[in-house]
This record gives structure tokens, sequence and C-alpha cells, in this order.
């Protein structure tokens, strides 16, 4: 797909050209930058296996949860993927886990259990919400909450991008880990009660709101003063929607949820000029105005599959004002399909979200488990 004839840009430069929605030579591409952008460890070692790459280490795990992992710079290089990740640390501090087996807590207390099949981990599914019985606001201020200065989230990060910046010319992408304000919420107390919350028990909603966007928010500040100078893109991520519809109605998202992502928006771009790159899975088209309004530069993941995410729709009403990132079926097409099909589909959405730039190449969502190995293949050398 490339045009032979132009002249050779660097990663960097072809990943700035699409986001300002000029037409690069190919479309930008995108592996492991952020932990939604990945690949979880039992397709990567089949991937790895696949391309007969042997190395010497465990791939290290960048969410427990999703079991999504690091990708090495051998499998990026091959791929010829434009993006590099600049990713915070875990915390130095962490709380006693004392889960069973196959269990664990999460810094928020929230309690993850694995899903297996044939004995392997696929991911872990959240199964207990510790403020799910709680019904004072004081009962929330007095709860055991995460640090936010703990030194250990960006250790090391500053001389990371800094050297990644000055000698490499990949676009550096930023991804302090968990960011979401309104997921966590539903996390600490359970989806369904979360949701009730926020239409009959609006002064608790708007406390654990206000808690959760504080550490948030002081956590974001730390770690943009570290690599925000260095960055060109920044990531967010915070789930309004599911495959059939939006979690919850506009009028109640302007109420109650975009007031804290607005002032969440405007700290980071006070504090960088990178591209902020928000992950919303599902039908998430029904806010994307909103998030435009408050300052989203690029939507990820696109999920084509999902009610009113139709790629020529979204392209003819947003492509001038947002960029998409992802948009590669990976419900449907990346594990069902054979490598030509996963080419014809590369080429068709590429041809749509990547007309005039304001595209950035990848599955929808994190790589799983049930796809190929020989999928991934085509989904990056078709567009190269």
């Amino acid at each position: 797909m490339m045009n032979q004839n132009r002249m050779k840009i660097t990663p960097r430069q072809r990943v700035s050209r699409a986001l300002r929605h000029e037409s690069p030579d190919r479309p930008p591409l995108d592996l492991g930058s952020t932990l939604n952008t990945s690949i979880t460890k039992i397709a990567y070692d089949r991937l790895k296996n696949y391309l007969g790459i042997a190395l010497d280490t465990e791939p290290v795990f960048l969410s427990r949860s999703m079991q999504v992992v690091a990708v090495d710079d051998i499998v990026l290089e091959r791929f010829q993927i434009d993006t590099r990740p600049v990713l915070a640390h875990p915390q130095d501090v962490a709380k006693p886990d004392l889960s069973p087996v196959d269990s664990y807590a999460d810094e928020w207390g929230v309690k993850f259990r694995a899903a297996k099949i044939d004995g392997k981990i696929f991911y872990y599914d959240p199964v207990e919400f510790p403020l799910a019985g709680m019904t004072t606001v004081r009962s929330i201020e007095k709860y055991d909450w995460p640090d936010p200065y703990d030194p250990g989230r960006t250790r090391g990060l500053r001389q990371r991008a800094k050297n990644l910046r000055e000698n490499t010319a990949y676009a550096l992408v930023g991804h302090m880990g968990d960011t979401s304000i309104f997921q966590n919420c539903f996390d600490l107390r359970g989806m369904e009660q979360f949701l009730i919350d926020l239409l009959i028990h609006k002064k608790m909603a708007t406390a654990l709101l206000e808690k959760v966007f504080e550490i948030q928010a002081i956590k974001m500040e730390r770690y943009l003063d570290e690599v925000g100078p260095y960055l060109d893109v920044v990531c967010v991520g915070d789930d309004l929607a599911g495959q059939s519809g939006p979690l919850i109605s506009i009028d109640l998202y302007r109420e109650m949820i975009k007031p804290f992502h607005q002032a969440y928006f405007e700290l980071i771009k006070r504090k960088t000029s990178a591209r902020l790159h928000m992950h919303s899975c599902g039908s998430v088209a029904y806010f994307l105005n909103d998030l435009i309004e408050i300052g989203v530069d690029i939507i990820n993941p696109v999920q084509v599959s999902a009610k009113g995410m139709n790629p020529e729709t979204l392209k003819e009403k947003y492509g001038h004002k947002i960029c998409f990132w992802g948009g590669i079926d990976s419900q449907h097409v990346l594990p069902h399909g054979t490598p030509q099909e996963v080419t014809r589909e590369v080429r068709r959405v590429v041809n749509i979200l990547g007309r005039d730039g304001g595209y950035v190449l990848g599955a929808v969502h994190n790589i799983q488990a049930d796809v190929p190995p020989q999928n991934i293949v085509a989904l990056y050398d078709a567009a190269v």
C-alpha cells in the first residue's frame, strides 16, 4: 500500500502528519503503546513462536486483569510499528493482598478472580467491590485510598522519555496505566449500584467521583511533570458505552461525569502539548461531540462492531474534528477471518478512516488469545 515514490518519513513524522489530518506515506501503525492497544500473553506467546522469535525473558504484564503484556522491540520492528510507549510503573508500596490463589486485589481494593480455559488464565473478572455496601459520604472519606504520591509510579520515566525522544524517531505515547474516573467508580461500587447512585444517590456519587478524580489528577500531574515535554500522544481511558449503546444518557453524562472529564483534560492540556487520546469502548459515538468539545483529539478503539460505530458514518460526521485509532475488528474478523479477509478489512478501513489522514491503525482493543498469529501478521503487513 505504500507509495514508493513518496519521500520516506520517520515514524514520528508519520504519526504527526496523520494526527494533523494530513496524508502520510502510509497509515501509522500501533501495537503496545497503551494498556488497551497491546496483546494478551497467550496470543503473544503464539505470535513469537510463529515468527520464530525466542526470548530469554518472560513477557512483562501491563495489565494483570486483562492479561496484557509489553511487546518486545524485536516484534515492534518486525511489524514496522511507529509508536513506542512511555508507561508509568506500579507503586512502590502495595497493600497486603490476602486473596486466595488465582485471585488478587488491586490498589483500589477491587478483588478479581481468574477466568480460565484448559487451565490457562485468559483474564480476571472483578468479583468484589469494596464500597458496595457503604451508605454515607463519611464512609467514602474514611476509606483506605491509593497513595497518588507514591514515587515508584514515575521513577526513571523522565530519562526513558528523554532518551526515546532524542535517540529514536518513534512517536512517543504516554499512558499512566489506570486513568479512569467513571469506570473506577463503578468498579468500587459495582456497576449497577453506581449507576443507581448517579440517578438517586447523587451526593454519594458526587463524593466518590470527587475522590477518584482527586487521586487520578494528582497521579496524572506528577506523571506529566516527568514526561509531558517528550510525548506526542497522552492517553486516558473511561468506558462510557457498551456494545449496543451508552451506559448512561447524555444528560446524565453532562450533569455528573463531564465536569470531571473537563477538569481532568484541562489539567493534561496545561501540562503537555501532546495530543489527547481517549480510550472508550463500545457505542461511544453518542458522546463524541461532548468529548471533542472538552479537548479529546483522538478516539480509541473505534469498535466498529458496536451500534452506531460504522466507519463511513464516523469519518463523514467527525473525521474533520477528531482522529481515529484502532478500528480493525477484533470481535469477528481478527479471530475468525482468514489472513486474506483480514487484509481486505485492513485496506477497507484504511481507505475510509485514513482518507486525508486522521487515522492510526491497530486492532479494536487488545489482541486476544483467540486471534491466530497469521492474522496478526496479516493485520500489520497489509498496511506497509
